[in-house]
């Protein structure tokens, strides 16, 4: 039977909340607390749409008071001076919050640090200001009455506990859609981006569309909220979306838990109840506002939702939540480390190699390569790191690239998967080049890479960090994932299985469900490796891959390496240990000083002069001084 679409996935807790506020409806003595629980609705519609933007892609906004605000003004001027109808206000408040949040997202999110930050705090700065002075338009400081109420069709929820029903139940609808989304191949990819966004796009995430949709995403959602909020109190001044409600909607998300959109929810409650219990107190809400933000961050850092839940598990004998720095237990306390089956891999990798062609002996390769690397230079300023490098990698083959410190190796890597814009030259992968194209667009070309110190995603698991390898693989977008409609479930569940045959070849099958951090390195090479095969690539960027690990793991991880020649993959390995370039490369490239210094088979340059003279130096004459 066909799965029904939008049933979520945390549907029993999503349950529970429902007949709480249900209760709640039923409970609460006088139309004053249904106000509250009401802003609070509101409230938590902009928070989840915040907690998304900061949890997940890891952008702050201090501008969704403006986003806020536009929602509510954008309806309220169409529907009472154009006297529009009420859907038409609906659909004015989105375009007009969604073409605001793309206008400021789309410059600003390219740049690095906090000028998001800046920009969306000057953003709200500036609405502030127009509405004060655009009168005409936005009745200036004495705001806009006489604003229809909210109709449900014939339905006019002209009463409080009306009103409570209907902001609870789209809060529950569009909660559920943003918790699917979290748990699907788009929230891996945001959760990507906020842990190590340049790994990401080595992996074929578009970080930086990805980044414009979700902060338009959650801008639509504040605006939402507006409209909301302009029809349930039929009145709006300038003074409810000031710089001081975008502080507030961002201590909700940071004192309930950064990236917990339960947690999110919970900051909510206590903040909205808590200004109505400070409000004879105005003058003093800016400072206890900051004072327990400044103690949530210094003695909760993660929130404090999270901190809760870790004290109720301990008397239940549940282990307590540790930091998310520290996933894995201390290095220093003495437990058996298992095999996991290491040493019977690691005879299978050495049997598949074995059985395997030669492909260092072996000419008969494609006469069109997988990568061509034409004349490339990188230049940084005034420093020349590569300078008209020029090789070509077939397929099933494995060119070894070595050079001394600072030969320019890694730089290459990076230049040829474009995170390092090219001076000149062109980068060729099966034909296609790729030399101005981004990284997540290289990546889908067919560039698969590894890195010098491990890129784990650490606080996703062993086989979600395999399925982020797949991403490319997937097709299913921002509202299937959050509709978690058929086609989505179907795509994930193929992307799961996918992932879970190639790690059932490895000896991290019995850890898919881990997080990475508590791997050994080891296991994360591994992993990280096999991460980079799950993207299909045509060509394999290696950047020392057994840096670290014991003379035996290495033989066991090349070994498992080289079986994949026998699929055609033609594959790039920067190492510096020497044994495993000579065993392992078919043609060995020489770099020094960011220029090709030869290339040719291994045991030819392993007896050129120049080779010799660049990583031992040139011969002193006579005695020594």
């Amino acid at each position: 039977m066909r799965p029904i679409p939008f049933i979520p996935k945390a549907w029993k807790p999503l349950l529970g909340l429902a007949a709480l506020l249900a209760l709640t409806a039923l409970l609460v003595p006088n139309d004053y607390f249904l106000v509250l629980f009401n802003i609070m609705a509101l409230n938590a519609m902009v928070v989840l749409g915040l907690n998304l933007l900061i949890g997940s892609a890891g952008q702050i906004s201090l501008g969704h008071g403006a986003f806020f605000g536009l929602g509510a003004y954008s309806s309220a001027i169409v529907t009472t001076q154009l006297s529009w109808p009420l859907w038409a206000g609906l659909a004015v408040a989105v375009v007009v919050t969604a073409l605001f949040g793309v206008a400021l997202a789309v410059p600003t999110l390219r740049l690095e640090g906090h000028y998001l930050v800046m920009a969306t705090l000057g953003f709200n700065i500036i609405f502030s200001i127009c509405l004060n002075h655009m009168e005409p338009l936005t009745g200036g400081p004495s705001g806009l009455s006489v604003i229809p109420v909210m109709h449900l069709g014939p339905w006019a929820l002209d009463t409080d506990r009306r009103f409570f029903f209907f902001a609870w139940s789209v809060f529950l609808a569009i909660f559920a859609g943003v918790l699917n989304l979290e748990d699907s191949r788009i929230g891996r990819a945001l959760k990507t981006i906020h842990d190590k966004e340049l790994t990401a796009r080595t992996l074929g995430v578009p970080t930086s569309r990805y980044k414009v949709q979700v902060f338009a995403l959650s801008a639509v959602l504040a605006g939402l909220a507006g409209f909301a909020y302009a029809h349930y109190m039929t009145f709006i001044s300038p003074s409810t979306f000031d710089i001081f409600y975008s502080v507030q909607v961002i201590t909700m998300v940071v004192v309930g838990g950064p990236g917990s959109l339960w947690g999110g929810l919970a900051g909510t409650v206590i903040f909205t109840s808590l200004r109505e219990l400070l409000h004879a107190m105005e003058d003093f809400q800016v400072l206890v506002y900051g004072l327990l933000l400044t103690l949530s961050l210094v003695f909760f850092p993660q929130g404090l939702l999270p901190a809760a839940l870790s004290v109720v598990r301990r008397p239940w004998g549940c282990a307590p939540a540790r930091p998310q720095g520290d996933l894995c237990s201390p290095r220093n306390e003495r437990r058996p480390k298992p095999d996991f089956g290491m040493q019977s891999w690691g005879l299978r990798a050495v049997k598949l190699r074995t059985q395997a062609p030669d492909a260092s002996k072996s000419k008969d390769f494609s006469d069109t390569p997988v990568l061509r690397v034409e004349g490339l230079s990188v230049q940084f300023g005034g420093l020349q790191a590569l300078a008209h490098v020029s090789f070509s990698v077939h397929a099933g083959e494995i060119l070894a690239v070595i050079g001394p410190n600072g030969a320019g190796k890694t730089t290459l890597l990076n230049a040829i998967s474009g995170l390092v814009p090219l001076t000149e030259g062109a980068v060729a992968v099966r034909d296609v080049h790729v030399s101005r194209k981004r990284a997540d667009e290289v990546a889908c070309a067919g560039v698969g890479r590894t890195f010098q110190a491990v890129q784990m995603f650490e606080h996703l698991t062993v086989l979600e960090n395999l399925m982020v390898g797949m991403h490319r693989l997937g097709r299913s977008g921002f509202f299937k994932a959050m509709a978690h409609t058929h086609c989505e479930r179907r795509e994930e569940k193929e992307l799961q299985r996918r992932a879970m045959e190639l790690l059932n070849e490895t000896p991290l099958a019995s850890l898919a469900h881990e997080p990475a951090a508590c791997l050994s390195l080891f296991q994360q090479k591994l992993l990280e490796i096999l991460r980079a095969l799950a993207m299909e690539p045509a060509v394999l960027l290696l950047d020392e891959p057994v840096g670290g690990c014991s003379p035996n793991e290495s033989r066991t991880l090349m070994d498992w390496i080289a079986t994949h020649q026998q699929a055609g993959m033609g594959m790039v390995l920067v190492e510096h240990d020497m044994n495993i370039v000579m065993a392992y490369a078919t043609r060995v490239v020489v770099l020094h000083h960011g220029r090709v210094l030869a290339q040719g088979h291994p045991t030819a340059i392993q007896k050129d002069p120049r080779v010799i003279e660049a990583y031992l130096g040139r011969r002193r004459a006579g005695p020594h001084p």
